[in-house]
């Protein structure tokens, strides 16, 4: 199953167990309704601040959203910092080249340097692929957990 409709179901489920529809979830965020239609279709991923958004409201991991972790339970998390400045943490923390992480990964070079020069951030699915490759948590990624 891919993620978009990972993400749909699990969406949808949190809209059922809170007894929520689209529409009203979609006003909540500041999101237009058919922004969340598309979600629970299937259709689209978020982007990493709409994702952050949802998951805070939640309150349950990117990971749960993802389907990557079985249960929701509450935590605190941080705020994201810079996905450049998380990115450097990161390779740091990995003792990991540029090279061999987009090398792994299937990333391009150039959208990877755009991302490490803070010219544009990861969509989601590039997130999950850097959490395989890191064998860590998205949040982790994206810096809203420790670990």
């Amino acid at each position: 199953m891919d993620i978009e409709l990972k993400f749909s179901e699990t969406l949808n489920d949190l809209l059922i167990e809170h007894n929520l529809n689209a529409r009203t979830l979609a006003k909540v965020l500041g999101m237009e309704n058919s922004t969340i239609t598309r979600y629970l279709n299937g259709e689209r991923l978020p982007t990493i601040d709409s994702l952050v958004r949802i998951a805070d409201y939640f309150k349950c991991s990117t990971d749960y959203l993802l389907c990557m972790e079985d249960e929701s339970y509450q935590r605190d998390f941080s705020p994201c910092p810079p996905f450049a400045e998380r990115l450097a943490f990161l390779l740091n923390y990995y003792k990991c080249s540029s090279y061999r992480v987009y090398h792994t990964t299937g990333i391009s070079q150039g959208r990877f340097y755009d991302w490490k020069n803070g010219i544009s951030v990861p969509t989601v699915d590039n997130v999950v692929k850097l959490a395989k490759h890191f064998n860590c948590s998205v949040d982790f990624i994206i810096g809203r957990s420790k670990i």
